[in-house]
């Protein structure tokens, strides 16, 4: 079996197997964190093999950056440290995208939930400010108006030529300008 340091300098160089013993050598470490990692991403869609994953990349990346010559530092403690960290991000980005998803959630709720509540008021307010400058007949065409319906659809609906709901539109038109809310 070779030493870690000769495998690190075969992977270096494109050892492919070299790689793969490494991670079984590793192994243990690698999957004991990723099951850590992924516990604290409750309900997230990632799973432990994503977090497999980034571990092994981020092992792939301590063997790149290990400094074989410096002989203070394990090349275990070193990976140990990069896989770490690595998963840290994974755990960090996860949360930060669910917490953006909420608040965007939250976000349009509470703004088609103040854009109702302003539409409610107003309505009540032109409706106040209608009452008092229209004649009966002028806030039943009015009613009409507020849905949209055509002078023609008004006419039949109440039974009136549509000469005259026209006529009235043009009155509620001339009194409801200028009108302040």
């Amino acid at each position: 079996m070779d030493n870690i340091y000769e495998l690190i300098l075969k992977v270096r160089n494109g050892d492919e197997i070299a790689f793969s013993e490494i991670c079984k050598q590793y192994n243990s470490l690698l999957l004991s964190m990723s099951r850590k990692f992924c516990a604290m991403c409750q309900n997230a869609s990632e799973t432990e093999e994503d977090f497999l994953q980034e571990a092994k990349m981020a092992l792939y990346k301590a063997i790149s950056t290990f400094d074989v010559e410096n002989q203070k530092v394990t090349f275990g403690a070193y990976s140990k440290v990069c896989i770490r960290n690595k998963l840290i991000s994974c755990v960090r980005r996860i949360k930060s995208q669910k917490r953006q998803k909420c608040d965007s959630v939250t976000t349009m709720l509470s703004s088609s939930l103040q854009d109702e509540v302003i539409s409610r008021e107003l309505g009540e307010k032109i409706s106040a400010i209608a009452e008092k400058k229209l004649s009966p007949y002028e806030m039943k065409i009015f009613s009409f108006m507020l849905r949209r319906m055509k002078a023609k659809e008004i006419a039949l609906r109440i039974n009136k030529s549509k000469k005259s709901v026209n006529n009235a539109i043009y009155r509620i038109r001339l009194k409801m300008k200028g009108t302040v809310i």
